[in-house]
């Protein structure tokens, strides 16, 4: 009978709502009761935003029968219910920003690019998979279905935040604005979004509105025992004020005088500024500038021997004592202004017009050891370690090594010898190389230096987007985007560690050449003699001029929708260099090849609800990109010369999955495939058979990304819920590509078309197996605990291609115990993890005090690897495998995180 009841009332209540035209209701933060502004409903798969007093209002054409309300918002618990007219929606907050401890930038912005992950938090919708594998597997370099940074887009406020000479966009561009970052257009696969046309590792547009920011002030403090130790965050925002005005001002500081990580420093500002004037309610501007300046000691990855040898995972090569200090030889330095202006003007009901518009200003600097004509400075080079001796047959030698590494001795970067031979050094040089007989200059040379690599750079981005609804059920979305980019890469003598003078050659063309001016780095100025601040080695200008015009069309139905979506993208690309260099005086100045790419793509989907609570989509797409600026180029640092067979790379991919969306289950499983074609890459190594420098340009390369996913949340009681994630993937290489290899020095085709033997093996790099189970308990008094288990599998270090030819294992028997060990990829230990967490919140009259404590890993296990790699240089004499082992990176042990926030 109670049943009977409640169903007539709803159809009552639905006969009422047809009479008004719109289901209404308002959706609030449990936490304050305060309305969530700019937020995405879902009814039906059409999204509707609430306003600036929390209100959505629902067509009633589009709601059925059992129509289920569903938002999916970071920060908060998934939502699930029955759409009813006048409905309050309170949303319950997750733990706090606690959880952005899987943000540490160690372990999302290492040096090396083949290593460089995207934070998974960036791609958190909400749900149990996207929320766990952003959270517990992120610090151990998991990545969305085993892509690269350079497939998941990431915009603010429809800007693109991605470099376009690497092609992925670097978290620290905002790191310590999280308050101001938080609200998210979020698409995990290829849905529509109405930004950019997608992409297969999911979009995310982080919007600034400040009428979308919770009004007040905050305070944070937050200690911790990672990358840095100490954080403090103040915001404040007006909300929507009665003149048409919203403002949002925030800025932090997170800094630590070392890591966990010996000899890393870390010094981390930002600033974020917001203005959003609304002239009518169909007409918006927000004005938005932020800059998030740091700079920080490095970690460098090394072999195993070297770890063992001073019994610490966390050794870091880097640094070295100095006048009782730490000293870190690689800094890295940022600072990136940004500027975006935003329009939204609804020019009817029907149509919208978005335009966004945004400055980049961008400094990087990272600093590193370069000598000429000296012992290699690096303590944990090869032949400082006791295998060299060993392997030699030297005993003694080796175990007097062993002592020295062991008790402190050996293993870090000596500056007290670095300056005894700088000062001790002098030399008598031409002023100008051209006149040897001429002006002469005598100091002390320094044979060592600390070189700053510079990029420095500035962007024009144009965005226009319109959405145009022919009706409730027709939606077109279509947009162009247009940027234009400069980036200047060269390098500078920051300090000469005692000596008086560099002289601005190139290292091995002076050992190689007799001629002075083959080893003359810039034939264009005479002089050579070079002192701190001044330019030396490379230095050339990218220019990167991209434009796009993208589009879908959307068509809903009462039981579900469909799209079909398409883009075009020009990409025009040359290199630009002042520097004539002595080497390549006819390839290396001027402006180079222009390199013009056309490329397209199309993708098309739906979903459809079975019922308000059960729903199946699917996704596909196919289209082409262009390489990036950096793998286009046989040599960036030295000339023009463009990678033969340059061409775009293709992706097809396709994903299925099914929605459970009950008030207390909620279940979201999927699976996928891709494959991607034709891509290209170039690497710099040392050649031991050739003794030079070498660049290797593969082309042809392709992967296979194959795999299903599976995320949970169960309510056991309104306040005990259940969580569980899980992926089993393979991420293969699927063809076998074809390299040419040339001579750095003298650009002498040394090969052309070698097979690397590819097919078949890992792509390496983020965990193919991955699971998560967790209770937490949230509190009706406003606390919670809870913990999860956390299992990591199949991970294999990233190849070296030169091992994989058929000139790798020339001489050696097929079968042999050094030919499978020469072709061997290592598959690192799994991972188990625990995390637990806590919080509490208090209400203080009209203001909110929380206290959260994050603890990951809490069994402290310190030998867990997050990536490996085998290095690109290959013993091509002995074809030993293990004269240049893999190098590693290993994930911090117990890993703790308190914040305290004070909100009013």
């Amino acid at each position: 009978m109670k049943r009977f009841y409640t169903l007539l009332l709803m159809c009552f209540s639905v006969v009422a709502m047809a009479q008004e035209g719109f289901i209404k209701g308002t959706v609030l933060s449990a936490d304050n009761q305060q309305p969530l502004v700019g937020i995405q409903v879902e009814v039906n798969g059409n999204k509707f935003i609430t306003n600036e007093k929390g209100i959505f209002s629902v067509p009633t054409e589009l709601a059925t029968q059992g129509s289920q309300i569903h938002i999916l918002l970071d920060g908060f618990i998934q939502f699930d219910a029955p759409l009813s007219d006048n409905m309050i929606v309170r949303l319950n907050s997750e733990t706090d920003e606690a959880s952005t401890i899987a943000l540490s930038l160690t372990d999302l912005d290492m040096e090396d690019g083949d290593t460089q992950s995207t934070p998974g938090l960036l791609f958190s919708s909400g749900d149990a998979y996207s929320s766990i594998a952003g959270f517990a597997w992120g610090p151990y370099w998991f990545r969305q279905r085993g892509y690269g940074s350079n497939y998941m887009n990431i915009y603010f406020d429809g800007i693109n935040m991605a470099s376009p000479e690497r092609g992925y966009a670097s978290w620290s561009l905002w790191g310590g604005l999280n308050d101001v970052t938080r609200n998210k257009e979020v698409s995990t696969s290829l849905q529509p979004v109405d930004f950019n046309f997608g992409n297969i590792g999911g979009s995310t547009n982080i919007i600034s509105d400040p009428s979308n920011q919770r009004p007040g002030f905050k305070a944070t403090y937050s200690l911790g025992n990672s990358s840095y130790t100490n954080r403090i965050m103040l915001s404040y925002s007006t909300g929507l004020m009665d003149n048409g005005w919203a403002i949002t001002a925030s800025a932090s500081r997170r800094w630590a005088q070392e890591g966990f990580v010996e000899g890393t420093t870390y010094d981390a500002w930002a600033g974020f500024f917001s203005a959003e004037k609304r002239f009518n309610p169909n007409h918006k501007m927000v004005f938005t500038a932020f800059a998030a300046p740091s700079t920080r000691g490095q970690q460098m990855a090394t072999v195993k021997e070297a770890y063992e040898l001073k019994n610490n995972n966390y050794y870091n090569p880097n640094w070295g004592w100095q006048d009782g200090k730490k000293r870190n030889a690689r800094e890295k330095t940022t600072i990136t202004p940004q500027f975006i202006v935003k329009d939204t003007w609804d020019i009817n009901d029907k149509l919208t017009l978005k335009t966004s518009v945004g400055y980049t200003l961008g400094k990087e600097t990272r600093t590193a050891l370069n000598w000429y004509d000296a012992p290699d400075p690096r303590p944990d080079y090869y032949r400082y370690l006791p295998s060299f001796q060993y392997d030699q047959g030297n005993i003694a030698a080796g175990d007097y090594v062993k002592e020295q590494w062991e008790n402190g001795n050996f293993g870090q970067v000596n500056w007290d010898q670095i300056y005894n031979v700088n000062r001790s050094n002098p030399e008598t040089v031409p002023v100008h190389w051209t006149d040897p007989t001429g002006d002469q200059y005598t100091g002390n040379r320094s044979h060592y230096i600390v070189e700053g690599r510079h990029l420095d750079y500035h962007r024009i981005d144009v965005n226009p987007t319109l959405i145009y609804s022919l009706n409730d059920s027709w939606n077109l979305t279509t947009g162009i985007q247009y940027q234009y980019y400069q980036g200047n890469n060269y390098n500078t003598v920051v300090d000469l560690l005692g000596g008086d003078y560099w002289l601005d050659i190139d290292n091995f063309a002076d050992r190689d050449f007799v001629e002075v001016e083959k080893s003359i780095n810039n034939l264009n100025d005479s002089t050579w003699i070079r002192g701190e601040g001044d330019r030396i080695g490379h230095d050339y200008t990218a220019h990167i001029q991209t434009s796009n015009w993208w589009g879908h069309v959307k068509k809903s139905f009462s039981k579900g929708s469909v799209y079909v979506g398409a883009n075009i993208t020009h990409t025009s690309m040359f290199r630009d260099s002042d520097r004539k260099k002595g080497l390549f005086p006819d390839t290396s100045y001027g402006k180079s090849e222009v390199l013009d790419f056309l490329d397209y793509g199309i993708k098309l989907g739906g979903e459809y609800f079975l019922n308000g609570r059960n729903v199946f989509t699917a996704n596909t797409t196919m289209y082409t990109q262009a390489p990036y600026f950096m793998d286009s180029f046989k040599s960036l640092r030295t000339r023009n010369e463009t990678v033969d067979g340059l061409s775009s790379s293709s992706v097809f991919s396709g994903d299925v999955n099914y929605y459970y969306r009950g008030e207390r289950l909620k279940v979201r499983a999927s699976a996928f495939y891709t494959q991607i074609s034709d891509l290209t890459k170039v690497i710099s190594y040392w050649d031991d058979g050739q003794n030079a420098f070498m660049n290797y340009a593969l082309t042809g390369m392709g992967q296979e990304h194959t795999g299903v996913e599976l995320g949970l949340s169960y309510n056991i009681t309104p306040e005990l819920r259940f969580r569980a994630a899980g992926t089993y993937a393979s991420y293969l290489y699927n063809t076998n590509p074809y390299a040419s290899a040339t001579v750095d020095n003298n650009s002498e085709v040394l090969l052309e078309n070698e097979k690397v033997f590819f097919n078949g093996r890992h792509v390496g790099g983020s965990p193919e197996v991955a699971g998560t189970v967790g209770l937490e308990y949230w509190s009706r008094n406003y606390w919670n605990v809870g913990f999860q288990v956390n299992f990591l599998g199949d991970r294999y270090v990233t190849l070296n291609p030169v091992r994989y030819t058929d000139r790798a294992v020339n001489g050696v028997e097929v079968g042999s115990e050094q030919y499978n060990e020469i072709l061997h990829q290592e598959k690192v230990d799994d991972a188990f993890t625990v995390d637990v967490f806590a919080g509490k919140s208090w209400k203080i009259n009209d203001m909110f005090l929380r206290l959260n404590l994050n603890v990951n890993n809490v069994l402290n296990n310190q030998n867990i690897v997050t990536t490996g790699f085998q290095q690109y240089r290959y013993d091509f004499n002995d074809k030993n495998a293990e004269k240049f082992p893999n190098k590693y990176y290993y994930a911090q042990g117990l890993r703790a995180f308190m914040n305290l926030s004070l909100s009013f």
